[in-house]
């Protein structure tokens, strides 16, 4: 039976506005006997909403929630609520987190997604939206994971609650970032349709993977006997106190009673955690390898080494690239060679080399195309950007509007572990190739909300910063294209 690979999408954001109140937001998606729906997790950060006083003495803040769904242009549902937070009786107190939970059931298909969140007390503070693509696609017959929901506390349940999922009581973990303190992974996931294509029982195995390689880290994995039903719930954790900072996949299998694997799912999640760092199993490797007999190129001439450790960057983790930033300029050679080698089998132990010639094909293609006189090709934004999430699906190129700087528009399908998402690039200089990143719609990458009226400088004026817009531009397709 063939293997089938899913990769989990959700939606992690970190919301913060001008007046600082800070939310964080994810979704997972689910069956039910009475069909598919969607369930989003909410935390506002306590310290960083408007507390008012009620009537009653106490003090309290209010957050409005809209969450919206369309197909195309058509709206198919819309959740608008309060969400109200715990009541303190002093403000000068530690005002606290507060957590919301909400299912929507909504039928199989793409949706269009946008929620807009806000402080209900802070007149200063406008509603705050952001868009996603969610895919509903389950059925009755066939062998399915639902969506992820991490998890910070598992606990039986002592009654029903938004909480309550098969007698427990599920507190979300609303990031797919764990810092240093955190040393457990939990996480639920249901299984679909079991009974249908396994008899009996069967193995669910989950782990952790590299993944910039897919590489499984051995030491991080689990097995669990389970018994065919309808819907069968998993509840899993990982002991990740060992695990050092990087991007990794938890990957979850199916397997039959003959140890064939039958369907595989996986989501990303990012681990800071810089103690272990520097107390890796690569340090004997390290210390035993000749840079000179597992890499080809010039590894000791400094300037080349150097050169090609600087290229590194767009895919470097946050530690690496404080090497790059700050010390690769003073560093000696055995320094710079012993951070290129073990950079290369942190990633694969095994053909390290293969991995960074097929990275350095890439380095020497945007150098080509997007080199300038003053920056390498891997120094661009565009550069960077093609690095670091690979070829776009589609670019769409404008050098002659008449009213807009020359720009670009990427547009990935999917990158790391979001949908439909957009770069936009433009050249304020007009001549040469010196595009800069005006604006992008992925997680954790500049975004601009006004980008319309900067690319279109020379047409508008931008005296004021709530106009997002640009004026009437005759010739302009950015927003079309953009909104595609």
């Amino acid at each position: 039976m063939r293997t089938i690979i899913i990769i989990l999408s959700f939606l992690f954001i970190s919301l913060t506005s001008v007046s600082q109140l800070e939310v964080y937001f994810m979704y997972s998606t689910f069956n039910s006997p009475d069909g598919p729906y969607i369930e989003t997790y909410l935390s506002t950060i306590g310290n960083s909403a408007n507390f008012v006083k009620k009537t009653n003495g106490n003090y309290y803040a209010e957050i409005e929630i809209t969450m919206i769904f369309k197909k195309a242009d058509s709206l198919v549902a819309v959740d608008k609520y309060v969400l109200n937070s715990p009541e303190i009786n002093d403000t000068l107190a530690h005002k606290p987190n507060f957590i919301d939970l909400q299912r929507i059931s909504l039928p199989n298909g793409v949706y269009n997604f946008e929620i807009q969140i806000k402080d209900i007390n802070n007149s200063e503070q406008k509603a705050y939206s952001f868009t996603d693509i969610i895919s509903l696609d389950y059925y009755s017959d066939k062998l399915q994971f639902s969506g992820v929901q991490l998890v910070e506390e598992i606990k039986p349940a002592t009654e029903i609650s938004a909480l309550t999922k098969n007698e427990y009581d599920l507190l979300p973990y609303i990031s797919n970032f764990y810092p240093a303190n955190l040393h457990k992974l939990s996480f639920y996931t249901e299984i679909y349709n079991s009974d249908k294509e396994i008899a009996d029982v069967f193995m669910v195995r989950y782990y952790i993977e590299k993944y910039e390689t897919n590489k499984e880290i051995s030491t991080y994995s689990r097995f669990k006997k389970m018994n065919s039903a309808p819907i069968v719930p998993l509840i899993g954790e990982l002991n990740i106190a060992s695990l050092p900072s990087g991007n990794y996949n938890l990957v979850m299998e199916i397997k039959n009673q003959t140890n064939e694997t039958l369907l595989k799912s996986k989501f990303f999640f990012q681990r800071s955690n810089p103690e272990m760092d520097t107390q890796t199993n690569l340090t004997d490797l390290i210390t035993e390898t000749n840079i000179s007999e597992i890499f080809t190129g010039d590894m000791n001439s400094i300037d080349s080494l150097s050169l090609y450790v600087a290229s590194l960057r767009p895919i470097a983790d946050m530690n690496e690239r404080n090497f790059i930033d700050y010390q690769l300029k003073s560093a000696s050679l055995d320094v710079i060679q012993n951070y290129f080698i073990e950079f290369w089998l942190k990633r694969n132990n095994v053909e390290p080399e293969e991995l960074w010639k097929k990275y350095y094909e890439q380095v020497e293609y945007v150098d080509k195309y997007y080199r300038t006189p003053i920056n390498r090709g891997f120094e661009t934004d565009r550069g960077r950007v093609y690095l670091q999430y690979g070829i776009p699906n589609d670019i769409y190129v404008s050098k002659h509007e008449p009213s807009s700087y020359p720009y670009e528009i990427w547009h990935y399908y999917r990158v790391l572990n979001e949908n439909n998402k957009k770069f936009i690039f433009y050249n304020p200089n007009i001549a040469g190739k010196e595009y800069e990143l005006l604006h992008s719609d992925l997680t954790g990458e500049v975004k601009t909300p006004n980008w319309e009226r900067l690319l279109s400088k020379r047409n508008n004026t931008l005296y004021n910063h709530d106009i997002l817009n640009s004026d009437e531009s005759w010739g302009s397709r950015a927003k079309q294209e953009y909104d595609k």
